[in-house]
C-alpha cells in the first residue's frame, strides 16, 4: 500500500476517534444539563464530578461514573425525608392554629337592622332604661345566699360575680345590653339580670324576668343562662326566656342555633321553632310559631289569633295605661296584626279600631273599649 493512503486512513482514524471524543462531550453535556434543569425543578444544587479529570483530560461521562448518582440518591434521600417532615409539621402546624384559633374565636353575633332601629327607637322614645348597679371589690354580692341556691351559683362562677352588674327594668320599660363578649341581651319589663363584668373560663348569667338573648359564638366557652328552674346551656345562638313568678312556671323557646335545658340532673335538647316549659319538676317540649318573638325583639307587638282581652293587657302595662270594657261580649274579639311598640298609642288604637270594629276612648290614664 502507498504511503499517501496510509496516511489518508489514519487521517479518517484520527477524524473518527475526534468525532467519538465529540460526540461523547456532547452527550455527557446534554445528560448534564438534563440533570441540572430537573435539580432547579426542586430546587436542589449540588457538584457534579467535573467532565474532565485532573489527570489527563479525558472525557468522563457521568453515565461512566457512579460518584455523582450515589451523591444525588444520598442527598436526595435526606433533603426528600427533611421536605415531608417539613410539611408535614407545618400541615399540623397549620391545622392546630386553625383549630385553635377557630376553637378560641369569638363571633359576635349578626344584629339585623330591624334589631338596629328598635334600639334607637327604643331610646329615642324613651322606653330603654333600666337601673343599673355595678358590684365591685367584692364588697358586696349582688344576690342573697338564698339566691345562690336558686340559681345554682357555684363556686367558680361566685367568683366571678365579685365584680358585676345587676340590671333592673322598671314595670313598663325595656333595655339593650352588650356583654363583655359581645353578646346582645334584651330586657322586657320587670326584669333583672346579674352578670360578670368580664367573663373568665365561662360565661354565666343570672335571668329572672324575661329576655331575648343574641349570644356571641364561642366554641371554648357554654354560655349559660341560670334560672329559678334550671338552666340554659347554649354555644351561640338565638333565644327567649321567660322567667315570670306570676306565671309559676319557666319558658324556653329557640329561634335559631341549638340549647339545651337541664333541670333536676337532667337535660333536654332543643331545636328552633320548640318551645320548652318548666312547671314544677315537668319539662313539656312543643312546637311554638317564634313568630311573636322576633317581632318583640325588632320593635313590634305581634298578635296572631289573640284575644282583645289579652293584646290590650300588652299594650296598656307597654304604655302605662288602664283597661276597662264596657262591653264583655268583645274581650274574646280575636285579632291578627303586627305594630310598632314605638308608634304612640293613638295611632295603635286606631289600627285596632279598624280590624275589629270596636271602639276606643281615652280618659285620663284609661282606655275605654266598648262596642
Amino acid at each position: 500500500m502507498k504511503e499517501k493512503d496510509l496516511k489518508r486512513i489514519r487521517e479518517e482514524i484520527a477524524d473518527s476517534n475526534d468525532l467519538i471524543q465529540r460526540y461523547r462531550l456532547r452527550e455527557s453535556i446534554d445528560e448534564q444539563n438534563a440533570w441540572n434543569l430537573f435539580l432547579e425543578k426542586f430546587q436542589m444544587s449540588f457538584k457534579t464530578q467535573s467532565l474532565n479529570d485532573n489527570d489527563g483530560g479525558k472525557v468522563i461521562p457521568i453515565n461512566q461514573s457512579k460518584q455523582p448518582y450515589s451523591k444525588f440518591r444520598i442527598f436526595h434521600g435526606h433533603s426528600t425525608l427533611l421536605r415531608i417532615a417539613a410539611v408535614v409539621l407545618l400541615v399540623i402546624a397549620g391545622g392546630a392554629f386553625w383549630y385553635h384559633s377557630d376553637y378560641t374565636r369569638v363571633t359576635p353575633p349578626e344584629i339585623s337592622e330591624d334589631v338596629h332601629l328598635a334600639m334607637r327607637k327604643s331610646t329615642e322614645s324613651g322606653h330603654n332604661a333600666a337601673d343599673v348597679v355595678s358590684i365591685n371589690n367584692g364588697h358586696t354580692m349582688p344576690i342573697t345566699k338564698e339566691e345562690k341556691i336558686l340559681y345554682h351559683v357555684d363556686n367558680d362562677f361566685a367568683k366571678q360575680l365579685a365584680e358585676a352588674k345587676r340590671i333592673t327594668t322598671y314595670k313598663d320599660k325595656e333595655f339593650w345590653v352588650t356583654l363583655e363578649d359581645g353578646t346582645l341581651v334584651h330586657l322586657n319589663y320587670n326584669s333583672r339580670l346579674i352578670y360578670p363584668e368580664k367573663f373568665g373560663d365561662r360565661r354565666d348569667v343570672i335571668l329572672e324576668g324575661e329576655a331575648y338573648f343574641m349570644v356571641a359564638k364561642d366554641k371554648s366557652r357554654h354560655f349559660i343562662v341560670h334560672t329559678p328552674k334550671g338552666d340554659v346551656k347554649v354555644y351561640g345562638t338565638e333565644f327567649n326566656v321567660n322567667t315570670r313568678k306570676d306565671d309559676e312556671a319557666v319558658s324556653v323557646v329557640l329561634v335559631y342555633g341549638s340549647v339545651s335545658f337541664s333541670s333536676n340532673g337532667r337535660e333536654m335538647m332543643m331545636q328552633p321553632g320548640q318551645e320548652l316549659t318548666v312547671v314544677d319538676t315537668q319539662l313539656l317540649l312543643t312546637t311554638t310559631d317564634i313568630a311573636p318573638y322576633v317581632a318583640w325583639n325588632e320593635g313590634k307587638f305581634s298578635f296572631q289569633a289573640w284575644p282583645l282581652e289579652r293584646v290590650m293587657t300588652v299594650l296598656a302595662r307597654w304604655y302605662g295605661y288602664q283597661v276597662k270594657f264596657l262591653d264583655d261580649d268583645i274581650r274574646q274579639k280575636s285579632i291578627d296584626g303586627c305594630f310598632s311598640r314605638y308608634n304612640d298609642i293613638q295611632s295603635t288604637l286606631k289600627g285596632l279600631e279598624s280590624a275589629l270594629g270596636v271602639n276606643f276612648m281615652i280618659v285620663n290614664q284609661t282606655i275605654i273599649i266598648n262596642q
